[in-house]
């Protein structure tokens, strides 16, 4: 009986009382009547009275701003707002008690001169009597009011000394950010505050760290807090490690955005955050391929080992039941809930919770115009429940580095159902980085990391805000004085010259089929112009997203012809781009002769040596980098350390897989695997191959690491590498690409006909010749695999990471681009979107036409290609807004 009650709470079934009593006409139109009416409707009798009035006063401000019919001006909004408290305090208690939520994010902050004059009283000073003229009130909304006194929200007024104010329960629901107001110790201790369930207080003044060490803000004073929202807070690791390790699991959505936060956080939220039992399972395996844990082994930079290992279609993405939903989950106890016994992931269908404040306003006290649910109901929401730790996390505008991100979702046991990281640093290792980038320049990206997001790793994820990399693979690269460089010739040179060479390296970026289950995606910090690959690989999205869509119709048409068929996943459906703002317009706004001469006192500034001359055009025109077209003298000179004193030489490094390794590639069907494709295999001829007396070679590692790398006769070369985890020594070995022909001593032909690779392959056995690149050992992703990697193979991670900054850079031009050549080369990317969505739309509509006239339902996908989701551009303004068009 138990579990059937737990059950009807759950699914927000009716009572008994109220499934079975008659229902009142008034209560069933009252719906379908405006707003504006209910005021004189009220007035009619009491019983219009009882149904009609806890919908006016629910909300008051919202239902007098609906029934003006109008956008009401805010000054005389928030005169009218005094006047109607001052009015407040004449109601009787029974109609204050119907008002549970005040949204004040309509009235302007501050006040103006007449209300100062005739009411001679502060919003700070009003809202200190909220506890008592509404005792039942469960949602404060106060954003953006400077005039706000913090400890005024947390008094309450003694039980003593008012009757009213005993009545009080406090809020659920408290919403402050940017009240730009420094908020007191006491603030947390508020008894008025103890029943919290969602609490915003990003972007104010004032440390949490001292309320966290005194125990004033924590699971003691706030046991039932589960939604907190404390970014742009200006909090450094220590203080958010603090309030992880307070909460604990108590919280399931944590907003962290906006801080100087680092990787050295994510340790601690996969200790406490998040719970010891994982979602993931091998059952799965022939759709989504399965996670092999390596035990006792990891570095503190990948965390610990892990390989995908891929069934014979997980690997392309091409199985026939990835649009189906999970199986229920049974329990061998009739009374056990599968909640309350074994952890399962979502089936793939379920709806994740909304943690916006707007829809948490909704479940507390309900939408304007309708009647609040009751109270005592709400303990049972899912926005009430704990979900076993953190599954909304945000960590967007912080210093997260993109392997911590990664290390943090292979740690996590899979149940992040809402990830927002909208910019992550790129980390280039020392060795690797190219002298023509400055450190002054940030790199932001993800690169080789899209089977993060697969269901294999991230089980339950829905919703996703990324930087756009993990789909285009174009990094970003900004400074605060360009590094010499302005705006555009940074986009330029990052989608000319490391897009390429990104390509190559991680040739697997991400698409729609990878992860079926996610249903929002948002791509960041997207560039406004492109010379053309960036446009293609946003058009590429929506074509796979439409593709995407008419595989889900036809697999439901299949299924839908049998009564007791499964359900399928309803796919990507809502793609959100989020564009930087417009750098042209800064270009325009600078004379053309003035930025001219800028930009050449800038580049001469940087000129240290003739040897380190670069520049990126050839005759004033766009230069098509070639790929590693460096000669072999060129390339062995580039990367040897010549300040190692070891008189090893390290010509002799010559690596690859054993002979008889006959693991093939999958053959995936990625979306950009044409770009990867055009650059034909070659062989390595003319690299130095391996003697007889070959000496062994002793690479520096990585901290706690140390590699060792020998080549003898009729043996393929070896490479390891040795570490520390968790206190237990490890080696593993690392594969250090396909092994050189073998020649007997008394004959001339090879034993074995040598290997081809791919060109990936091929800049890494350059890039190992650098022994400084031989650290960071990483087992081998499903993107290196498909780059050339033998599967379950250990690489170098530095050196496989630096084929997308090393490469021919002397080959371009010998000046700098003039702005409006630089202008007429660049495309803007949301006109070119605009133009693909309404050529797609308009065959779309042309099918749709035809099948009407024949009888039949349009078929989404080919041949017009048109996503029927929701579609949402934003574009950054100057001063940081955010404008749209859907």
């Amino acid at each position: 009986m138990d579990s059937i009650t737990r059950m009807a709470a759950n699914t927000d079934l009716p009572s008994y009382q109220e499934a079975t009593r008659r229902l009142d006409w008034v209560e069933l139109i009252a719906p379908y009547v405006p707003i504006r009416e209910y005021a004189r409707l009220c007035l009619v009798n009491r019983r219009f009275y009882r149904h009609l009035a806890p919908r006016l006063w629910n909300d008051p401000l919202v239902t007098a701003s609906t029934s003006a019919g109008r956008p009401v001006n805010r000054d005389i909004d928030i005169e009218w707002f005094y006047r109607f408290i001052e009015h407040m305090r004449c109601v009787r208690q029974a109609t204050r008690l119907l008002v549970t939520c005040l949204d004040l994010r309509r009235v302007e902050a501050g006040t103006s001169e007449l209300s100062l004059y005739s009411l001679s009283r502060s919003l700070s000073a009003y809202l200190r009597a909220m506890p008592v003229t509404f005792p039942q009130l469960r949602c404060i909304l106060l954003n953006k009011h400077w005039d706000v006194e913090a400890d005024d929200l947390a008094v309450a007024t003694t039980p003593d000394t008012d009757h009213d104010a005993s009545n009080a329960e406090g809020p659920l629901m408290l919403s402050i950010p940017q009240c730009q107001v420094k908020i007191p110790t006491a603030f947390f201790s508020s008894p008025y505050l103890h029943h919290l369930v969602y609490l915003d207080v990003s972007n104010m003044a004032g440390s949490l760290r001292k309320p966290l060490e005194q125990q004033r803000f924590g699971p003691e004073r706030h046991p039932h807090l589960r939604v907190l929202k404390v970014g742009a807070r200006e909090m450094g690791d220590s203080t958010a490690a603090l309030l992880v390790r307070t909460f604990k699991q108590q919280l399931w959505s944590l907003d962290l955005s906006q801080n100087q936060l680092t990787d050295a956080v994510l340790n601690d939220l996969h200790i406490f955050a998040f719970p010891a039992e994982s979602l993931r399972t091998d059952s799965h395996y022939d759709v989504e391929g399965r996670l092999e844990i390596i035990p006792g082994k990891g570095t503190p930079l990948f965390g610990q080992f892990c390989l995908i290992r891929e069934s014979h279609r997980s690997a392309t993405f091409s199985h026939d039941d990835r649009y189906l939903v999970d199986a229920p989950n049974y329990t061998r106890l009739v009374e056990y809930t599968p909640q309350e016994g074994v952890r399962t992931r979502l089936n793939g269908r379920t709806k994740v919770q909304d943690d916006s404040e707007d829809e948490i306003r909704r479940s507390f006290s309900g939408t304007p115009g309708d009647s609040s649910p009751r109270r005592e109901s709400l303990h049972d929401l899912d926005v009430c429940q704990s979900h076993n730790g953190i599954t909304h996390l945000y960590l967007g505008g912080n210093s997260i580095a993109a392997n911590g991100l990664v290390r943090l979702i292979m740690a996590s046991p899979g149940q992040l159902q809402h990830l927002d990281c909208d910019s992550m640093v790129y980390e280039i290792h020392e060795a690797a980085r190219p002298d023509w980038l400055p450190s002054s320049i940030r790199v932001s990206g993800l690169l080789g990391a899209a089977h993060a997001f697969r269901p294999v790793l991230s089980s339950n994820l829905q919703v996703l805000r990324i930087h756009h990399s993990l789909v285009t693979q174009l990094l970003s690269l900004k400074g605060h004085d360009g590094g010499g460089l302005s705006t555009m010739e940074n986009l330029w040179l990052a989608e000319t010259f490391l897009l390429p060479r990104a390509e190559m390296a991680y040739p697997q970026a991400f698409r729609p089929d990878m992860n079926p289950r996610l249903r929002l995606l948002t791509l960041t910090h997207i560039p406004r112009w492109s010379t053309g690959p960036l446009i293609d690989r946003l058009i590429e999205l929506l074509k796979l997203a439409s593709m995407q869509e008419r595989a889900i119709q036809d697999m439901t048409r299949t299924l839908g012809k049998s009564r007791r068929g499964p359900v399928t996943v309803v796919g990507l459906r809502h793609i959100r781009l989020e564009f930087d703002h417009d750098v042209k317009e800064e270009l325009l706004e600078d004379g053309e002769e003035d930025g001219e001469e800028k930009n050449e006192k800038q580049y001469v500034a940087k000129e240290t040596t003739a040897a380190k001359e670069f520049s990126f055009f050839d005759d004033s025109r766009f230069y098509d980098f070639s790929i590693d077209s460096s000669s072999p003298a060129e390339v062995s000179s580039s990367n040897i350390d010549t300040t190692n004193t070891d008189t090893t030489l390290l010509t002799s490094v010559v690596v690859g897989p054993a002979a008889d390794d006959h693991r093939a590639v999958p053959n995936q069907t990625m979306s950009y695997q044409s770009q990867t494709q055009r650059h034909s295999p070659s062989t390595l001829s003319h690299l130095p191959r391996t003697g007889d007396r070959s000496e062994p070679i002793v690479n520096g590692g990585n901290e706690g690491q140390s590699g060792r790398l020998t080549i003898g006769p009729q043996q393929r070369s070896s490479s390891s590498s040795r570490g520390n985890w968790n206190g237990t020594e490890y080696t593993v070995p690392i594969w250090t690409g396909p092994p050189p022909p073998f020649y007997d001593s008394t004959e001339d032909t090879p034993q074995h006909e040598h290997q081809e690779v791919s060109p990936a392959v091929e800049a890494y056995m350059r890039n190992i010749l650098d022994r400084r690149l031989c650290a960071d050992a990483v087992p081998a992703s499903p993107c290196h695999v498909l780059a050339g990697v033998p599967e379950g193979e250990f690489i170098w991670g530095a050196a496989w990471q630096a084929i997308v900054t090393r490469g021919d850079t002397t080959a371009a031009g010998k000046r700098r681009p003039k702005k409006r050549e630089l202008m007429n080369g660049m495309k803007d990317v949301i006109g070119e979107i605009k133009a693909y969505r309404r050529k797609t739309r308009e065959r779309y509509e042309a099918e749709l036409k035809r099948a009407r006239l024949n009888g039949d339902g349009v078929r989404l996908g080919e041949p017009h290609f048109y996503y029927g989701g929701r579609l949402e551009v934003v574009r950054a303004g100057r001063e940081g807004g955010m404008l749209g068009w859907r």
